[in-house]
This record gives C-alpha cells, sequence and structure tokens, in this order.
C-alpha cells in the first residue's frame, strides 16, 4: 500500500483507491494481503525442525564392543604359554630317570648339502690328460730368451733352444745353449751328449733339472688353466687357454735356465703361460711370460718362451746312440 487506502493491482500493477472498489483499469477487486509468519531466530534445523525440509537422524547406532585388547592378550597368553613348554622340553630332554642331566648335548640332525662337481669342457679335460701323460710322445720345438736388466750385477741374456722328441721319461735332440750346440739323450736315466757336428757321444754323469721337459708345463689341476676363447689360425679352430693364479709354475724349467741362480728376490713374480690346442686336446703351441719389474715398471728379469708341439700322441722310440759312447772325462 502507497498512501491511504490506494493500493496496487496484484494483476496489472496499476494505483487505485481499494474503498472506492475495484481496479479502475483491470477490474480485479482488491484482495488484502495474508498475515507473514514470524521468522524465529536460530540455525536451519531449529526454524524447520520436525518438518518435512529436515531429514529425520538415524538412531546413533551401538558401540562395538571393544574386543582388540582381548585378542593381544589372548595372543601374548598362547605365546608365553608356547615359550614355557620349550624351556620345560629342553631341561627335562636327555634326563635319566633319577632326573639327572647325562653329559651331553642335543644335537639337531642337519642334512648335509652336497658339494657340486665342478664340470670342464671335454677339450680341457682331454689337454689334461696329454700334459700329464707320463708316456707323452711328441715333437718339440722350444726357444727360450732371460734377459737381467742392468741394474742387477750378473746382467746379460741367455738363450737356450731345443729341437727334439720326448717320448715319456725319456727325450733326445738338438740343445743350443750358451753358443754351444749339442745332442742330447736322455734314456733310461741315462745322459748321452755330443758336439754338434763331429763330437762323439759321451756319457754325463747327469744332466740339469731345468732341462727336463716332460711332463710339460707341470699343470697338474684343473683350476690351474682356463678357456680364454676359440681362435682360427689357417683355417683350423683352436681352443686358447691361459693359466689362473692357482698355477705355482718352476721358471726354471719352463725356460731351460737356470732362473733360481738369480739374487733373492728377483724371481718372477708374475707367470703367464699361454696355450692353443686342438678341439681333441692336442697341444698345439705354447708361451711362456715371467717378469719381476721395480717399482717405475722396469723390467729387472724378463723371460720370453715359445713351445711348438707336433706329432703329438704318436710313439717314438729313443734308444742308445751308436757307436757306445764312453763316459766323459771330468
Amino acid at each position: 500500500m502507497m498512501d491511504g487506502k490506494m493500493v496496487r493491482c496484484f494483476r496489472c500493477h496499476e494505483v487505485f483507491d481499494a474503498s472506492a472498489g475495484p481496479c479502475t483499469k483491470c477490474g480485479t477487486p482488491y484482495m488484502p494481503p495474508r498475515t507473514q509468519p514470524s521468522a524465529a531466530d536460530g540455525s536451519y534445523e531449529e526454524r524447520y525442525a520436525g518438518s518435512e525440509f529436515v531429514a529425520r537422524a538415524d538412531p546413533p547406532a551401538a558401540p562395538m564392543p571393544q574386543r582388540r585388547g582381548y585378542n593381544r592378550l589372548w595372543i601374548g597368553g598362547g605365546a608365553a604359554l608356547i615359550v614355557i613348554a620349550v624351556v620345560i622340553a629342553v631341561i627335562f630332554i636327555g634326563m635319566d630317570d633319577r632326573g639327572n642331566r647325562p653329559n651331553s648335548q642335543l644335537v639337531v640332525p642337519l642334512t648335509p648339502r652336497p658339494t657340486p662337481t665342478p664340470t670342464f669342457p671335454p677339450s680341457m679335460t682331454a689337454l689334461m690328460g696329454h700334459l700329464n701323460d707320463k708316456n707323452l710322445s711328441a715333437h718339440v720345438v722350444v726357444v727360450s730368451r732371460v734377459q737381467v736388466n742392468a741394474r742387477i750385477s750378473r746382467a746379460g741374456t741367455t738363450l737356450v733352444s731345443f729341437d727334439g722328441q720326448i717320448s715319456g721319461p725319456n727325450e733326445g735332440g738338438i740343445l743350443k745353449q750358451g753358443g754351444v750346440t749339442r745332442e742330447v739323450k736322455l734314456v733310461d736315466s741315462i745322459v748321452y751328449t755330443r758336439v754338434v757336428p763331429t763330437g762323439t757321444w759321451q756319457i754325463s754323469p747327469s744332466i740339469q733339472s731345468y732341462l727336463i721337459i716332460a711332463p710339460v708345463f707341470s699343470i697338474t689341476k684343473p683350476e690351474m688353466i682356463q678357456l680364454v676363447e676359440q681362435e682360427t689360425k689357417n683355417g683350423q679352430v683352436f681352443n686358447h687357454f691361459q693359466t689362473t693364479r692357482w698355477w705355482a709354475p718352476d721358471p726354471s724349467r719352463l725356460a731351460l735356465a737356470d732362473v733360481g741362480s738369480l739374487s733373492p728376490g728377483l724371481a718372477p713374480d708374475v707367470n703367464v703361460l699361454d696355450l692353443w690346442a686342438t678341439a681333441d686336446g692336442l697341444p698345439v703351441s705354447a708361451t711362456f711370460s715371467g717378469t719381476n719389474s721395480a717399482s717405475d715398471g722396469t723390467k729387472l728379469v724378463d723371460i720370453e718362451v715359445s713351445y711348438a708341439f707336433d706329432q703329438v700322441g704318436i710313439p717314438v722310440s729313443i734308444g742308445t746312440p751308436e757307436p757306445s759312447p764312453s763316459p766323459s772325462k771330468k
């Protein structure tokens, strides 16, 4: 209502005098407004509590009984009973009928784990068989060079070569040593020598141990050697082997020279043997390197030896030389 009884028509919004009659514009009679409810203070739930505008709250669930603590107590109690039972069993195990413990210990049997047997390539097994054959027969060529640095009092270079046949404990061939060429035969532990080409055979009282070639290389156990790779030479495939740290060689025998006469501490401390063999394990060639170096890397002792094998496994008889030799003069 704007003034006095002046009202606004709710249909056409025309202002007219309600006491004079209906709306002067559209003829709609005046209708007094309905009484508005008073707004209650408080929250939405408080205003409309119990009406359809507020969802009914579900009744609170009853609290579950707290059983976790009881479960822990049961578990802990069970574990304690098990421990007590084990202790009692340990105490009474082994007691005699009088309750005394004899002087014995509780032994729990354990099943031993089997130790695996190492397997090696057939070529390595075959090679080991040839190298350690007491009756090995082969034609062998050995060329050795032993060089001692000028820092050592007995400096110099020693050249030794052997070209001959080995057959079990016997051997015979041409030995070049110290500028002298000799033909040497070792037959049934007797040594025969003669100077080439015109010397006569003589019986020597002995032969230096380092000049005895067989058995070659002293590789007595499979762990002393390893297969490096396969190599092709002249259209043929060879197995390349190399010694390991388990190998303990005799440098004098490998070099055909008295390396042991060097000053103490100058024996070769780095020794490597490379060996080539066929798939059947027949040795074909080998090289040996033995060195002893100073702190600055200078080689004080340097040994380089090469070996060549052929006719391996073919039996050859090495007999007493003719005419009958005479004992050598001292």
